[in-house]
C-alpha cells in the first residue's frame, strides 16, 4: 500500500517503504545519512524536526529483530551504542527514549532525543510521546530550527568520523 510522506524540508514522497527507499538514496534523509554499517544505516528523522532526533534502520526490509542473525543483532546494538554515546557529546539532552515498534514494516529504532522544551511542556513519559511528536511538527517546523538540525547533522557526521 503506497502512502505519502512529507520531510521537515517540505519534500513530498509516494512510499511503498520509507525505509526501503532511504536505504536505496530514493529518499535523502536531512542532511545525509550520518553513518552506515554493514546492515545498518543511522540518519536524522525525515519527518520530525527535533534535532538529534536520530534513527537506526536496517538495510534490508525486515521487520522485526528476531529475524537477524545474532550477528547482525549485535551490530545493531553496536551502532546504536555508539549513536547514543553521540548524542551525549551533541549536548543539551537530558535522556533519550530508544523505541521499536513491530508494526512497522520495516525494521527501525528512534533514539528520541528530551530537551528542556519538552520538559516544560510534557510529561516524562511513554503516553506523551505522539503528542510531542505532533507539536514538533506544527511548531518547530521552522528555518531555525531547520538549520539547526541540518547543522547537527553535519557535525554529528564529523564527529562520526572522530570516533
Amino acid at each position: 500500500m503506497s502512502y505519502t510522506i512529507t520531510t521537515i524540508l517540505c519534500q513530498s514522497f509516494l512510499c511503498e517503504c520509507i525505509g526501503c527507499d532511504i536505504v536505496s538514496g530514493r529518499i535523502v534523509p536531512p542532511g545525509g545519512m550520518i553513518a552506515e554499517s554493514e546492515h545498518f544505516i543511522l540518519h536524522q528523522d525525515p519527518e520530525v524536526p527535533i534535532r538529534a532526533f536520530f534513527i537506526v534502520a536496517s538495510k534490508a526490509h525486515i521487520q522485526s529483530m528476531d529475524q537477524m542473525s545474532v550477528a547482525e543483532a549485535r551490530e545493531c546494538f553496536d551502532l546504536v551504542y555508539q549513536a547514543r554515546k553521540l548524542q551525549s557529546r551533541l549536548g543539551d539532552i537530558s535522556e533519550v527514549l530508544v523505541i521499536q515498534e513491530e508494526r512497522s514494516e520495516h525494521f527501525h529504532l528512534w533514539l528520541l532525543p528530551r530537551y528542556a522544551w519538552m520538559d516544560e511542556l510534557f510529561a516524562n513519559s511513554l503516553t506523551t510521546v505522539r503528542e510531542m511528536l505532533k507539536y514538533a511538527r506544527e511548531h518547530r517546523c521552522n528555518e531555525d530550527d531547520i538549520k539547526e538540525i541540518l547543522e547537527t547533522v553535519k557535525r554529528s557526521r564529523e564527529l562520526w568520523r572522530l570516533a
